[in-house]
């Protein structure tokens, strides 16, 4: 697929742990150099990983923030410093959105506001460009927001974990997807269930729930999202 792929930080963590971070970029056919991510994922991600070392056996860190880190450290950044006008004026508008809705679900963090205010931007140039995330509260307080004028440049340019997961199946079988996930289980809860608990889930079982998960969000969503699977 054309165009550049901004990733939040949580898509990161959770493609990384789970082993499918090279496996996503090629179900997309995605370039690397074509990737941003956050300026500050590699200084947050060693602060933790720093933090880890003094940890008990028993305090079992759910990322592989290690793996996250090496993935991804050569990949080019984004910060809210970099932001061009245009880009500023979005993320302003984000962030003071998300200091009025403090008490409730609407909050857009810095981070995510800074992504979505690139993806945009890029948005206005010929190709499409994606934001690959992880978080969907902050998709669900976009929708809510009434700003038509960011999320029409973010209709049908969003991926979420699920829908990466759904692809990768797709790309590579059932098998190998699973045996990635179910020995890497605490790292999402929602996804710890749709491949099973005590016992792993059937395909049928589990393509399914991956489904319904991606049609509840769209209609949380509405037009964000991108089309897939085929609605």
């Amino acid at each position: 697929m054309p165009g550049f792929y901004c990733l939040d930080n949580d898509i990161i963590f959770k493609l990384a742990t789970y082993d499918l971070f090279n496996d996503t970029l090629q179900s997309l056919d995605i370039e690397k150099n074509h990737i941003y991510i956050l300026d500050i994922f590699k200084y947050q991600c060693r602060k933790k990983i720093k933090r880890e070392r003094g940890n008990k056996p028993n305090n079992i860190e759910k990322y592989d923030r290690k793996k996250a880190l090496d993935i991804t450290k050569n990949y080019q950044t984004i910060s809210e410093r970099n932001l061009i006008d245009f880009e500023q004026n979005i993320y302003t508008k984000l962030i003071d959105y998300s200091k009025l809705n403090q008490q409730g679900n609407n909050k857009i963090d810095k981070g995510e506001a800074i992504l979505i205010s690139y993806v945009c931007s890029l948005n206005q140039q010929e190709n499409d460009n994606y934001l690959l995330t992880g978080d969907k509260r902050c998709l669900r307080a976009l929708r809510n927001s009434g700003m038509t004028d960011i999320i029409e440049r973010l209709q049908g340019r969003v991926w979420c974990l699920e829908q990466l997961i759904l692809k990768n199946i797709e790309q590579f079988g059932f098998n190998l997807i699973q045996s990635k996930i179910y020995q890497k289980n605490n790292c999402d809860m929602n996804i710890k269930f749709i491949f099973g608990y005590s016992e792993t889930a059937s395909e049928d079982e589990v393509t399914e729930l991956l489904k319904q998960e991606i049609i509840d969000l769209k209609k949380e969503t509405r037009n964000l999202l991108y089309p897939y699977p085929d609605d």
